[in-house]
C-alpha cells in the first residue's frame, strides 16, 4: 500500500503529460526518466510551458501513484495499490486537518488487508476506489 495523496491527481498536469503517466506500457525507467524531465525543467523555469505542475507536492505523490500502477503490473501476484489517507488532524499538518488520524488510516487498513484477488494498481480513497 502506497499512501498518496488527491494532490497526486492526473488533471494538474496537460493532456498530453496525463497520457505519459497514465500510459499502461509505463515502466520504471520511463517514469525515472519523467520525474527527472520535471525536475530539469522546473529548473529552467519551463515547467508550465511543457505541461507540468506548479506543484512539487503534487508531482511527488503522482509519481507514487504512477509508481504503484507500474509495480502493480510488474508484480501480478501482489496487491499494489495506492490511497489518500485524506487531510488528517496530525503533527504533519500541524494538527490543521479535520479528519482524525484513525479515519484516515482506515483506507489503507483496508487495502493492506485485500484478499489474494482483490484489485490491484488502483488508486483509492474513503476506503473506496478513485480517479486518479
Amino acid at each position: 500500500v502506497n499512501v498518496a495523496s488527491m494532490a497526486g491527481a492526473l488533471r494538474q498536469l496537460s493532456p498530453d503529460r496525463q497520457r505519459q503517466f497514465s500510459d499502461a506500457s509505463l515502466d520504471l525507467p520511463t517514469l525515472q526518466a519523467l520525474v527527472a524531465e520535471f525536475e530539469s525543467d522546473v529548473q529552467a523555469g519551463t515547467h508550465a510551458a511543457k505541461g507540468w505542475s506548479n506543484s512539487n507536492y503534487g508531482m511527488s505523490k503522482l509519481a507514487v501513484i504512477a509508481y504503484t500502477n507500474v509495480l502493480a503490473r510488474r508484480e501480478a501476484g501482489m496487491r499494489v495499490n495506492a490511497c489518500c489517507p485524506g487531510y488528517c488532524d496530525t503533527d504533519m499538518t500541524s494538527h490543521r486537518g479535520p479528519r482524525p488520524a484513525e479515519v484516515g488510516a482506515r483506507t489503507p487498513v483496508k487495502l493492506a488487508l485485500l484478499p489474494d484477488d482483490g484489485p490491484s494498481g488502483t488508486f483509492w480513497q474513503d476506503e473506496m476506489p478513485s480517479v486518479w
